[in-house]
């Protein structure tokens, strides 16, 4: 059914079994509903922060996983909204938002690594290429993953627009920006679902907007 060549897909890490998903999403809920009226964005972010840090049904591992999931969220936000104070990069220069990592270095990084990789198809690489220098997290970045990354191919279901299935990503998606040694780090692999477009062999301005729209949501 596949063919061995390299697939754009679309990827959703499923469920890390050692986090109680149901607990932290509690958590999440009771944070915002907790917050209070007529703050500042860093006031709010901190009294969310603040909620998860004294929320009892969660264990250490659990509150320190969603924190960082909430500023990983929040920087992703300023960027996106082009809000939020600014601060100069050591490594770049630019003036950037994100607290955590730099937006710039993250597209900059993106950007020398264009030539080692290719869809074998011009659209394809240039949709790809134009999502990464506009990359506003190190977690959400869209990339070309070659078909041989995967093991343990799946059939799980057939969709109006996709075939489902499930594999084993080996080296997995990137998740983090490394600021000393100036790379994106990847999470070491594991299982994920992957779409196969019915019309992907169609490439056409609609095919590449569907695209688009799925990577901006």
């Amino acid at each position: 059914m596949f063919q061995k060549l390299s697939l754009l897909v679309s990827y959703l890490k499923m469920e890390d079994e050692s986090i109680r998903i149901n607990e932290i999403s509690d958590c999440r809920q009771r944070a915002i509903i907790c917050k209070k009226p007529n703050l500042s964005s860093s006031q709010i972010f901190k009294s969310i922060c603040n909620t998860v840090i004294n929320y009892p049904h969660l264990t250490k591992y659990e509150k320190k996983y969603l924190i960082n999931d909430i500023i990983r969220i929040r920087d992703a936000q300023n960027v996106i909204e082009n809000t939020g104070e600014r601060r100069k990069c050591e490594y770049c220069n630019n003036q950037v938002i994100a607290i955590t990592y730099c937006e710039s270095c993250i597209r900059d990084y993106l950007k020398s690594d264009f030539s080692k990789w290719t869809a074998g198809s011009v659209k394809i690489d240039k949709l790809i290429q134009e999502c990464q220098i506009n990359s506003v997290s190190p977690s959400d970045i869209f990339e070309w993953i070659p078909f041989e990354n995967f093991t343990n191919l799946e059939f799980r279901e057939e969709g109006d627009f996709s075939l489902i299935y499930v594999a084993t990503w080996r080296n997995g998606p990137f998740t983090e920006w490394d600021t000393e040694k100036q790379e994106l780090k990847r999470n070491g692999g594991g299982s994920f679902v992957l779409k196969n477009l019915k019309n992907s062999r169609t490439i056409d301005e609609k095919w590449l907007k569907n695209i688009r729209d799925k990577q901006a949501m």
